[in-house]
């Protein structure tokens, strides 16, 4: 009975090994550079009109939201590029400029290292009309400037494809998030009526004690 055991523990590490050789592999195996551009994305703040362009947006964690299309390429279509598609990616990305001597935000091609698009809008299944989703800027987002991509995986879930809401030197339709200042409007109030109150305060001190050096 005891080997019986020994023989299935040893055969559910090997599987699980096996599932987690499987798993990085897929993860390390995959450069960014050796993706098809296939998948056409846009990314707009909700309720705001601006052409395309070198065009800096600017949108606030906790209030605006993102307006994120995809499709696949018009000039694909029918060609079959897309029969091991299954799943499409879509995520926030560090522009360049937000990158700079921040190496937790580094851009590698290796996507299992790459530190560019780390922020979760969306997970969706693919079609080939595409899709959209409308996604509130989460509070906890850092403040900086980005863009959308979004990568087109099999069912492993290994990126095949991706496409992106800007140029391939990433420098326009660029969106720049404006994080929570850490102060409210209420406090700035008390602040406002505590100084008041305090220079008031003073000021009937002073007068006091003038009052009081007079009368000796």
């Amino acid at each position: 009975m005891a080997s019986g055991v020994l023989r299935c523990l040893v055969h559910s590490l090997a599987v699980a090994a096996l599932v987690l050789a499987s798993t990085l592999f897929v993860e390390a195996g995959v450069l960014f550079s050796s993706l098809d551009e296939a998948i056409m994305v846009s990314a707009e703040i909700q309720g705001q009109n601006v052409t395309e362009g070198p065009v800096n947006r600017i949108a606030k964690v906790g209030e605006d939201r993102l307006v994120v299309s995809w499709n696949l390429n018009s000039s694909l279509m029918g060609l079959g590029v897309d029969k091991n598609y299954v799943s499409l990616k879509l995520r926030l990305c560090f522009a360049p400029i937000s990158q700079l001597e921040r190496g937790w935000r580094k851009t590698y091609d290796d996507l299992h290292r790459d530190k560019t698009c780390t922020i979760v809008i969306a997970n969706q299944k693919y079609t080939t009309d595409g899709n959209s989703t409308v996604w509130r800027i989460p509070k906890n987002v850092p403040g900086a400037t980005y863009f959308v991509r979004a990568y087109a995986t099999d069912e492993r879930g290994m990126q095949l494809a991706y496409g992106q809401s800007t140029d391939q030197l990433k420098t326009s339709n660029l969106i720049t998030i404006i994080p929570i200042s850490g102060r409210h409007v209420t406090i700035d109030m008390a602040s406002g009526v505590f100084s008041v109150f305090s220079i008031g305060s003073l000021v009937a001190f002073l007068a006091s004690e003038f009052a009081q050096t007079r009368k000796r």
